[in-house]
């Protein structure tokens, strides 16, 4: 007996590092179950190996009736733990497990107690090994503990042709562990079978927590267990349904019980020919490129669907549907969109405002013509670039007796008047030739690469065309313009050289009777002797012409 002790320790020590292993391994079904078994399968250990190393009868019967806590308790929490793992897992809940302690507390009592009723032990038959002769409890017990770990194994066969390959290979390892102590035990009890002359049940279950660790280690046993189907369905968060083409419903889980037009009823029944759901069956759903969309009005709720075919399962033209609320997702991308297309538009608007605000930059807001201020810009490379045979005309207009026309008519036919000498420079425009509104009444024109006579006819047909427009308020009345005229680079080489000098020539023309063009440099030849010039109308043309800047 003494031999056998450090193998015992041995067998005592890898069972106390398989509890540790599965205390510590991850939360998975059966571990709490598997947990209780092997720390009774230690207390049954240690109370064989107090049993052998005892020397006194007294003492080797009541590590006897002790170990009766590990007895029971040993294969009913591995049943449970069995049973759990393949998916049965109200077995591990807090009140089955409260009722196998209790059965295992219950048994051991009447072990120690045995003494005053021998329910479990009538009698000894061998003081040496001890070995007793039973009572009606104890064929009681034993025949309830093979009941369970039978009822266990074939639960868990049902569960066999549903699992996966890995989980098979599992289940099956825990089965084959199953049989070591149940058939050890049975040796045991029917035949006299025993193991350092002991009852070898406690080592079979040492040896099934091996058997237990190495199929943890090799199949993953905790990482991966095999969940029943059942348990799996009932647990999704996303509605399932399983239709038929016709719309029959053949199976639901109960997130799918909350859609519109379901409930716990819905099984065995047909969709209505509006439903969402319908839709489906009639669409070529694994040909397109996204998954579909549905939405469920009533319930204002958006899914996104995943179909699967179940052909490969018998059911031709069946199909499972798995929904995915995507209501926020689709809620988030719209307000994106949304906010998107208002930035866009408003991106829009403010391009437009900025070229409106462009356009007021460098346009007269009443004739449309360019302005004074855009006329720096733009009129001093044309004149930087004008030559001798090429020169570029700069041409100041000027409305005659603008003035009176005011006066008499009002400021309304005033603006007609000057919107319409506008229309009459601009009209016939071409490449760079550009006309400005430069002052009150005062208009500029700039004509590249035209002659002093080109200039001439130019201011002549604009004359003509002034002379022969007609204005209702007007129609007695005959509009006239002065035009000074100045060559670049003759008159300068410079915008306020040029204009100067075109402003000297409107001068001329407006004391030499209006209605005439002057040339800068021709300016004195024909002088009409009407008077002393008056030096307040040159400022009075500059104070309209800042009017239109």
């Amino acid at each position: 007996m003494i031999f056998s002790t450090p193998i015992l320790v041995v067998i005592a020590l890898l069972a106390i590092l398989v509890v540790g292993r599965i205390i510590t391994s991850p939360e998975a079904p059966g571990r709490i179950a598997f947990g209780l078994a092997a720390v009774a399968s230690i207390w049954w250990i240690a109370m064989v190996l107090l049993r052998l190393n005892s020397v006194e009868l007294s003492d080797k019967i009541l590590f006897s009736r002790l170990a009766w806590f590990g007895i029971i308790a040993t294969p009913l929490f591995w049943s449970a733990g069995f049973l759990d793992h393949a998916g049965f897992s109200q077995v591990s809940r807090r009140l089955p497990i409260t009722i196998m302690l209790s059965i295992s507390a219950l048994a051991g009592f009447a072990a120690l107690t045995d003494g005053y009723h021998h329910w479990i032990y009538t009698g000894i038959l061998n003081e040496q090994r001890p070995s007793f002769s039973h009572g009606w409890l104890f064929y009681t017990l034993l025949g309830g503990m093979y009941l369970c770990m039978l009822l266990a194994c074939l639960m868990s066969i049902s569960q066999l042709k549903r699992a996966a390959r890995l989980h098979r290979r599992q289940m099956v390892a825990l089965l084959v562990a199953t049989c070591v102590p149940w058939g050890c035990n049975a040796a045991f009890n029917l035949f006299g079978f025993r193991l350092f002359d002991d009852d070898p049940t406690p080592f079979a279950f040492a040896a099934t927590v091996l058997a237990v660790l190495f199929a943890q280690q090799r199949g993953k046993l905790f990482i991966a267990p095999p969940i029943a189907r059942d348990i799996i369905f009932s647990i999704l968060p996303d509605p399932i349904v399983v239709l038929e083409p016709s719309g029959l419903v053949l199976e639901t889980n109960p997130a799918a019980e909350k859609l519109t037009g379901f409930s716990a009823e819905t099984v065995g029944t047909k969709l209505p020919p509006s439903h969402p759901l319908m839709a489906l069956i009639a669409r070529d759903t694994q040909t397109e490129t996204g998954k579909p969309i549905v939405h469920f009005d009533a319930m204002e709720k958006i899914f996104e669907v995943s179909v699967q075919p179940l052909e490969q399962w018998g059911r031709r033209g069946s199909m499972m549907v798995v929904l995915r609320d995507v209501t926020a997702r689709e809620a988030a991308q719209k307000s994106l969109s949304d906010a998107g297309r208002a930035l866009e538009l408003r991106l829009e608007e403010n391009l437009r405002l900025h070229e409106q605000l462009k356009q007021q930059a460098f346009h007269d807001h009443l004739t449309g013509l360019f302005n004074r201020r855009h006329a720096s810009t733009v009129i001093p490379p044309l004149i930087s670039g004008a030559s001798e045979n090429a020169p570029v005309s700069l041409i100041i207009l000027d409305l005659d007796h603008f003035k009176q026309v005011n006066d008499r008519y009002g400021h309304d036919v005033g603006d007609k008047v000057l919107s319409t000498f506008a229309m009459i420079l601009s009209d016939g425009l071409q490449g760079a030739e550009m006309a400005f509104r430069y002052g009150g009444e005062e208009f500029l024109v700039v004509l590249p690469a035209t002659t002093r006579d080109q200039a001439l006819e130019w201011c002549a047909r604009r004359r003509h065309a002034l002379a022969s427009h007609t204005i209702d308020e007007l129609k007695h009345v005959e509009l006239s313009f002065s035009a000074g005229i100045a060559l670049a680079p003759h008159a300068g080489t410079s915008l306020e050289a040029c204009t100067k000098a075109a402003d000297v020539a409107l001068y001329r023309a407006k004391i030499s009777g209006r209605n005439t063009d002057i040339v800068w440099g021709e300016h004195l030849d024909r002088m009409v002797p009407e008077g002393p010039a008056d030096p307040r109308n040159a400022g009075d043309r500059s104070a309209r012409r800042g009017k239109a800047g």
